[in-house]
């Protein structure tokens, strides 16, 4: 039966990694990753979004329409209004695990474990951060 072979497990697989870096081009992006931010907690319309973002609408809806594009957000139409929500919560808890590492590597704190919930782990950082004198954060490069 001719077909494509599976790769064994010691091969990368290139498919998933060009589908991971395609998302990585898409969210590298400050503006991207908040909105990322806000849609986790719940859906939200344009001037919702750009309200909180302090964004002209217009150039958040350039962003809304590259995330969708993408597939990372979805819109519905809810009466007069659309509203964006993500469309899986793993992004959304990606990005905040990215950021806590990142955070916390900076800012020297103990690395976050990641068999914890997601509420208790941001419970620790908070902790952990309102213990510490608050110093400056330095500008990585």
């Amino acid at each position: 039966m001719a077909g494509r072979t599976r790769a064994s497990a010691s091969e990368p697989d290139h498919e998933g990694f060009e589908l991971e870096a395609d998302l990585i081009r898409v969210l590298a992006n400050p503006k991207r990753l908040m909105i990322v931010d806000l849609l986790g907690r719940g859906g939200k319309t344009v001037t919702e979004i750009a309200a909180r973002l302090r964004l002209s609408l217009q150039n958040t809806s350039q962003h809304l329409r590259v995330m969708k594009d993408r597939g990372i957000v979805r819109a519905h139409r809810d009466g007069h209004e659309v509203r964006y929500a993500l469309v899986s919560p793993v992004i959304y808890e990606s990005c905040q695990l990215v950021r806590r590492a990142l955070l916390a590597e900076v800012r020297g704190l103990p690395r976050v474990r990641l068999r914890r919930s997601s509420a208790a782990q941001i419970r620790a950082f908070r902790d952990a951060e309102g213990s510490r004198e608050r110093s400056p954060v330095p500008v990585l490069n």
